[in-house]
């Protein structure tokens, strides 16, 4: 990220931990005991990507490496949360878990289904309306 000096050509870079959020795509996680929906945006709320997939491992490692990058992600807390959260964080740059609650866009939502669900949480994160719950626990039901 260059920034200008008071107009002067001097140009000065600076380092974050984090890709701007401008560069930055969002992913929301709609999650289930057998499939994951999913929906990724970018900083204008364009959807990249969207879908299906199964809740295994082996198609999360396979579905991972399709994806834009810098990333972060967001989900609602289940109860199949916790493994998939530990599975995901070395993938993004953050990954958010919510109350279901707290998504009150889809929980006050008329029309619900998991691909708009998705999409609602991708949008939540990219505004910076998820609120984070405790961290989520690999040893939960549904980590194996």
């Amino acid at each position: 990220m260059l920034h200008k000096l008071n107009s002067a050509a001097t140009l000065i870079q600076r380092t974050t931990t984090e890709a701007p959020r401008d560069h930055m795509y969002y992913i929301g996680l709609d999650v289930h005991k057998r499939t994951i929906s999913y929906c990724v945006k970018d900083a204008a709320g364009h959807v990249h990507q969207e879908g299906k997939i199964g809740s295994t491992r082996c198609e999360l490692d396979a579905w991972i490496k399709t994806l834009p990058q810098p990333r972060m992600m967001a989900m609602e807390a289940t109860i199949f949360t916790g493994w998939i959260y530990d599975h995901l964080l070395p993938h993004a740059e953050k990954i958010k878990v919510a109350h279901p609650l707290m998504l009150r866009a889809i929980a006050a939502a008329k029309k619900k289904n998991d691909k708009i669900d998705a999409a609602k949480i991708a949008d939540c994160q990219r505004m910076q309306l998820v609120m984070c719950t405790r961290k989520a626990r690999s040893d939960q039901p549904g980590a194996s």
